[in-house]
């Protein structure tokens, strides 16, 4: 049974700047692009604001420029035009790759960059109708006390799960936002929240009230940087992460495999999107079973999964270590020979 949307007034201004003029008028208003995530929401009256902003036709939210140091891609841009952009592929391809796993077709046509950056965190507990949440006197993230996926505590568990997140902290992207105090930049690393029932604004650097999030800087990277993207979800053709781990490697000159560098971020298994610490302890290492293992335990460590879906937390929390291993041998694949033999060694006799 669907629930009524909330009434609410539809603002379609014409620039960025009318755009925060309404915003000095309705402080609370909330803004629409894509509508991908914010209408499911609206209907479920997870949402409930009184006046919308529908930023999708600005052409200034849209664009993908190559700059002498960075490339800038609009918050508007759609999540397909990103996945096939020519100069996104030639030099991010992890990110082009994380966009294209967004969902399907129809979903990638309509959903943009900024919407994927801002997604509201998800939870068995909260992707609900509002008359399922009544009945179970809702939730700590929206019009209750308690959080049903850890009752003893004060924390949400809600998971952010957007595909695009990780592969820009690891290029060292920042995002450009304007609102009422003006226009600036920060490190998407220092853009999310930590506790989810704020996918971001919770910290001085995360979206504040009344901001709009307008373009993506993402510097060059240097020459001989590889990245893939590697996703888990209950239907490839449409559902969001379980699981998502982004990896980067930058060898060193030679045609060995030596770690000059190696990032790996995260996303689905806690409130934002994590990088893991301590990389710098492969530097100068070779990509080995080795180093697969050591990745795996860091990512056990920064990983934390719990009863925000359907699928069984231990399930989600061994699909990172598999996960990480796939995006390894995609980007050694020699290494498969050398996990296959240590999964060999590993197995019971007969």
């Amino acid at each position: 049974m669907t629930y009524a949307m909330y009434p609410f007034q539809l603002h379609t201004p014409g620039s960025v700047n009318e755009a925060m003029e309404l915003v000095k008028q309705y402080p609370e208003a909330m803004f629409l692009a894509g509508g991908t995530d914010l209408v499911v929401n609206l209907r479920k009256r997870l949402a409930e604001p009184e006046h919308v902003i529908d930023v999708k036709g600005m052409a200034e939210l849209r664009g993908i420029e190559q700059g002498e140091s960075h490339v800038t891609i609009g918050a508007g841009e759609t999540l397909h035009d990103i996945a096939n952009s020519p100069l996104v592929n030639e030099k991010y391809p992890v990110l082009a790759e994380a966009a294209a796993t967004v969902a399907g077709p129809t979903i990638r046509a309509m959903g943009t960059l900024g919407g994927n950056l801002c997604l509201d965190t998800r939870c068995r507990y909260y992707n609900q109708s509002f008359f399922w949440r009544e009945a179970n006197d809702f939730c700590l993230k929206k019009d209750g006390e308690v959080c049903h996926v850890a009752p003893g505590g004060s924390f949400c568990w809600a998971a952010f799960s957007g595909d695009t997140p990780p592969a820009l902290m690891m290029l060292g992207a920042e995002a450009e936002l304007i609102g009422p105090q003006g226009t600036r930049r920060v490190p998407l690393t220092e853009f999310y929240g930590t506790d989810g029932r704020w996918s971001v604004g919770d910290k001085p650097g995360g979206k504040q009230p009344g901001e709009l999030l307008v373009r993506v800087h993402i510097p060059q990277p240097e020459p001989g940087w590889q990245g893939v993207y590697e996703k888990l979800r209950v239907r490839e053709s449409i559902d969001y992460p379980l699981v998502g781990v982004a990896m980067m490697v930058r060898y060193e000159p030679g045609g060995s495999r030596v770690i000059g560098e190696l990032r790996v971020g995260l996303t689905a298994v806690n409130p934002r999107p994590e990088l893991l610490p301590e990389l710098e302890l492969f530097r100068g290492e070779e990509m080995s079973v080795k180093v697969v293992d050591g990745l795996k335990r860091l990512a056990n460590k920064t990983a934390k999964p719990m009863r925000t879906t359907v699928v069984d937390p231990k399930y989600r929390r061994s699909m990172v270590g598999a996960l990480i291993e796939s995006a390894a041998i995609r980007l050694a694949p020699e290494l498969k020979e050398d996990l296959d033999a240590q999964l060999r060694w590993m197995a019971p006799a007969s």
